[in-house]
């Protein structure tokens, strides 16, 4: 007799009673706000997990996660009852369409918005619009509220360490939040719920009234509820080995569903003993056979299989748990789940019955109706268990019903992305809910990155009233600034829009010192006046920096806005021959045919959609119109800050920022201010290896909390894999994946997606395809 057993069995017990109401099926006394139940001596609490990507890890990854989770179940205490909970629920649409579709504005992009919400519904039809939840629920014993809650402190903190090195996070729920899944299985999510506990004590309602359905009947091997049918399964027989995706398939299945594994660990003394005897036992039983058959003279006789596989298993078991730290414990698995007909109730049942066959496993309906209770409020994520079902497990036997599957994103406020490749729902990214917003988004030519970063662009435009700030080496956003009533600043050798190099609003730069970021800036323009040389000299950063800060106090001093030219003529009146060579490199872009940077700004650049097209630029002053675009990018993100209003900005072809030092400091000056000043920035690029040549561009690469990465070549594939540890699995969506394929890095989670927007008038904005714009333009 295993005694901590017996004795939880004892305090679990309780007194048989015949429901009279709806509300006595709830096996729920008091409730408090933190989220502790109280059911006779008994207090519960549940926390729920974040899925993890243990379907497409690597072996390695897998085994280590297998260690870690079983690390986890080693974790319970004897004293306590642990349930985990995998609840397969429904998206509702309601609540869906809430969140996510955008507001119509009455306005002429309302067509726009139409076709957006369209497409994000007819996405979420083809997904199998389930969303799976895991809980894990501890019960406890204790006299009082206040040792309860002593106990569960102690408990939250072990979980959140043993969860985070899974890779998951483990987060309490509150009262609310309990009732309101209970709600949402026992009714529906379509159903409004709110708990206001002062409010039901004025009223002397219990918040059972909130929760429970209006009616409820329970059959020989199914109940019933509001029009709904279920029934519980549990699972009778098991293999001697059984694969890690039985649970994952399991609940597959497309329908309100909740998977519970119970589980109470024996200490590892009373669980050796209870070996020990049995093993005794064994001995006992393999000598008395031999003595028998000594008498009868059968001295030869080989002792029968099933003694001896015994006697194996016996001392298997024992080595277990003294040589290779196992735990024995008592588990039983639940399965309940709901269908709108008895007739779809029993093909459901099958299914999951020839799921677990699959297995070598049995699923066994329960009989009879009291038992059809016992196994609904086992399953549910209340913390009792009335079903006297235990099957012995070792820790690794009992880490085979691993619950993690794939990861989801799916965040009120995000944006579409596409859709989950594992589980085929929707990716939804809030980047406001990331330690930081930097994005990259990576591919090789015709991957889709310019697709899919005009989705974003074209979400943000219609559902937020934020600015929006292009740079367009290519002039590939025109069509969309256009149809979205934006403006457009051509920037070229032939254009009459100019951009001053010198402008410099208040606040500027992230060192607090104003002018030396400005000089910094100026220094990247001087690399790019002269690429043979290497580099510039520190006599003419020297100079650089001394003629800058001259030139902006004959600027504030005689109330002027400086230009290069300004510059141009302070390095002419200094002694240094230098400056003189630094004056005549400069003379091209001030005095020649190339002065385009030199001119005072003469466009309206407060439009809240605004795009930088230096398409005509140039190869020799592409870099460095992007270097100007950047800076004229600062002003503007500053000037929003101080207005408390939000920018995203969009730059293309980074990777030509980063061809040499300047600027790549510059740039990654300028990335942190723009995170300082509430400016989202996301650099897109085809050329990895240009990025990750340089020490600022992997810097700001590998510390970004948003990675797009759509088909990459060889060479880039192998050095983001190392860069931000991307299995051999993973690397596989990444490799020769299709257009529109790939991965998102969100946090610390790597999703594989398929991004397909369906043709319409979003689609024609957004495709750069030459066969789709033929057709457009014919």
């Amino acid at each position: 007799m295993i005694k901590s057993y017996e004795r939880l069995k004892k305090l679990n017990k309780e007194k048989t009673r015949v429901p009279r109401t709806v509300q006595d099926t709830i096996p729920v006394d008091i409730i408090y706000k933190d989220g502790i139940f109280r059911s006779g001596n008994k207090y519960t609490k549940s926390y729920r997990f974040l899925d993890i990507n243990y379907k497409i890890a690597s072996g390695e990854d897998k085994n280590n996660l297998f260690l870690s989770y079983s690390d986890l179940l080693n974790s319970f205490d004897s004293s306590v009852m642990t349930k985990i909970t995998i609840n397969n629920r429904k998206v509702d649409i309601k609540k869906f369409k809430e969140d996510i579709l955008i507001p119509l504005k009455q306005d002429s992009l309302d067509p726009y918005r139409e076709e957006y919400n369209n497409m994000l519904l007819a996405k979420l039809s083809e997904s199998d619009d389930i969303v799976q939840e895991k809980y894990i629920t501890v019960t406890i014993f204790k006299n009082s509220i206040e040792e309860a809650r002593f106990t569960f402190s102690r408990i939250t903190t072990e979980f959140s360490t043993l969860f985070a090195r899974l890779g998951s996070s483990c987060i309490e729920l509150n009262a609310e939040e309990r009732l309101k899944m209970l709600h949402d299985f026992y009714r529906s999510e379509t159903e409004e719920f709110s708990l206001d506990m002062n409010d039901l004590a004025k009223k002397g309602h219990s918040f059972k009234d909130l929760i429970t359905p209006r009616m409820s009947k329970y059959h020989n091997k199914y109940f019933e509820f509001d029009g709904k049918y279920g029934r519980v399964l549990y699972l009778s027989n098991y293999p001697g080995f059984l694969k890690d995706e039985f649970v994952s398939e399991l609940c597959d299945l497309n329908k309100n569903l909740m998977y519970s594994m119970d589980i109470i660990t024996i200490p590892t003394d009373e669980a050796v003993r209870e070996v020990e005897n049995k093993f005794l036992g064994v001995e006992k039983n393999i000598t008395d056979w031999q003595m028998k058959q000594n008498r009868n003279n059968n001295f030869s006789a080989i002792i029968p299989y099933d003694m001896e596989l015994q006697r194996k298993e016996c001392k298997e078991f024992l080595d277990d748990l003294i040589v290779r730290d196992q735990r024995m414990m008592l588990c039983n698995i639940t399965v309940v789940h709901l269908a709108d007909s008895l007739e779809e109730l029993d093909k459901d049942s099958e299914t999951l019955k020839a799921v677990a066959r699959k297995y070598v496993c049995e699923l066994e309906t329960l009989y009879f109706s009291k038992r059809q209770l016992d196994g609904l409020q086992t399953a549910l994520p209340i913390g009792v268990n009335k079903l006297n079902i235990t099957r012995t497990l070792l820790t690794e036997s009992a880490a085979v019903f691993i619950p993690f599957r794939a990861h989801e994103i799916m965040q009120k406020g995000g944006i579409w992305y596409g859709q989950n490749a594992i589980t085929n729902n929707p990716i939804l990214c809030n980047k406001a809910l990331l330690q930081n917003p930097n994005s990259f988004v990576l591919g090789i030519p015709g991957s889709g990155k310019s697709f899919l970063t005009k989705e974003e662009i074209e979400f943000l435009i219609l559902s937020t009233n934020d600015d929006i700030i292009i740079a367009d080496p290519e002039g590939e956003y025109d069509p969309i600034i256009k149809a979205m009533k934006g403006q457009i600043i051509r920037i070229g050798t032939n254009s009459k829009d100019y951009i001053n190099a010198m402008d410099m609003s208040e606040g500027y730069g992230d060192s607090g010192n104003a002018i030396a970021d400005k000089s910094q800036f100026i220094m990247s323009l001087f690399e790019q006046l002269d690429t043979n040389q290497d580099g510039i000299s520190p006599i003419d950063r020297s100079i650089i920096d001394r003629c800058v800060s001259l030139v902006y106090q004959d600027a504030m001093k005689n109330n002027y806005i400086p230009t290069l030219k300004h510059l141009y003529n302070k390095l002419l009146e200094q002694n240094e021959p230098e400056a003189k060579s630094l004056a005549i490199k400069l003379e091209l872009f001030t005095n020649g045919s190339l002065n385009i940077f030199a001119h005072e700004t003469n466009v309206n650049i407060k439009s809240r959609i605004l795009s930088f097209n230096i398409f005509n630029l140039g190869k020799q002053l592409k870099t460095m119109g992007l270097l100007v675009i950047t800076d004229a990018i600062i002003n503007r993100v500053n000037e929003n800050w101080r207005k408390g209003k939000r920018t995203h900005v969009f730059i293309d072809e980074i990777h030509v920022i980063f061809e040499n030092e300047e600027s790549a400091t510059f740039f990654a000056s300028a990335w942190r201010q723009f995170r300082k000043r509430d400016a989202y920035p996301t650099g897109i690029t085809q050329n990895v290896k240009y990025l990750l040549s340089s020490q600022q561009g992997t810097s700001m690469l590998s510390n970004s909390e948003f990675i797009v990465m759509l088909n990459q070549s060889a060479n880039d594939r192998e050095d983001l894999a190392r860069l931000l540890n991307i299995s051999e699995e993973q690397m596989g969506y990444i490799t020769n994946a299709p257009t529109g394929s790939g991965l998102i890095k969100y946090g610390g989670s790597i999703v594989p997606f398929v991004n397909k927007m369906p043709k319409g008038l979003l689609y024609d904005l957004n495709t750069t395809k030459p066969g789709d714009r033929k057709l457009l333009f014919n």
